[in-house]
């Protein structure tokens, strides 16, 4: 009974696993017979960030007994193919099939441009397929640029205008606060000078004053005596 339970047991986990057979991906490239989802690690790529009509680097894990990569690029807003995979052996409905001549590295390389749309949601899937039929399936999924939207650049543009006028009567008090500071200095330098002046011609004139009042006194002493 157990051996007959574990047989009744792995064929219904069979049936589940050929969900990925030739009546699911109607592909030609797709011709293996059973898919898994990897447990190892998973494709990667240059940028996570999609940029349109722009070439990426996908890398693809694969061993020794991998036999071919098959790759995709899907929107996933309606499932739909996009860009272009280049250097493929054999492109298919949607797919690119890569055959493997040298799997030491460990990992395999790919460059897919993407297309000349944005407003699109990019997936990039990876089929690992050995020699067995059997395939791993990953795949990642592309960010979105964020985008600066007009209105805060009018908000921006609004403030700076809002700023404008006040800025102008703070220019326009300090001229006119240095101005008048530049003016009463001026004039108490005029003040000070003038004031100079005046008490150096009563210095010189002094001695003059005093002499001519001691001759005046002695001619005057002569015509007496």
């Amino acid at each position: 009974m157990a051996v007959l339970g574990s047989t009744l047991l792995s064929l219904c986990f069979g049936t589940l696993l050929i969900s990925a057979s030739s009546a699911d991906y109607p592909d030609r490239c797709m011709f293996f017979s059973t898919v898994f989802p990897t447990t190892g690690p998973g494709i990667k790529i240059n940028s996570n960030m999609y940029e349109s009509n722009r070439v990426y680097t996908i890398s693809v894990p694969v061993n020794n007994i991998t036999k071919s990569v098959v790759l995709r690029a899907v929107d996933t807003n309606n499932n739909s193919s996009i860009g272009f995979w280049h250097r493929a052996d054999q492109y298919c409905n949607g797919s690119a099939l890569y055959h493997m001549t040298d799997t030491r590295e460990g990992f395999f390389k790919a460059n897919w441009q993407s297309p000349h749309s944005t407003n699109i949601t990019v997936e990039i899937q990876a089929f690992v397929i050995n020699f067995y039929r059997v395939a791993t399936f990953s795949y990642l999924k592309l960010e979105k640029q964020a985008m600066i939207t007009s209105p805060s650049m009018t908000s921006m543009t609004r403030q700076t205008t809002t700023q404008s006028p006040t800025t102008n009567r703070i220019l326009t008090t300090t001229q006119s606060s240095t101005t008048n500071r530049i003016l009463t200095t001026a004039q108490t330098a005029a003040s000070t000078l003038t004031t100079t002046k005046s008490f150096a011609n009563r210095i010189f004139l002094s001695p003059i004053t005093d002499a001519i009042q001691i001759l005046l006194v002695f001619l005057t002493s002569k015509l007496l005596f």
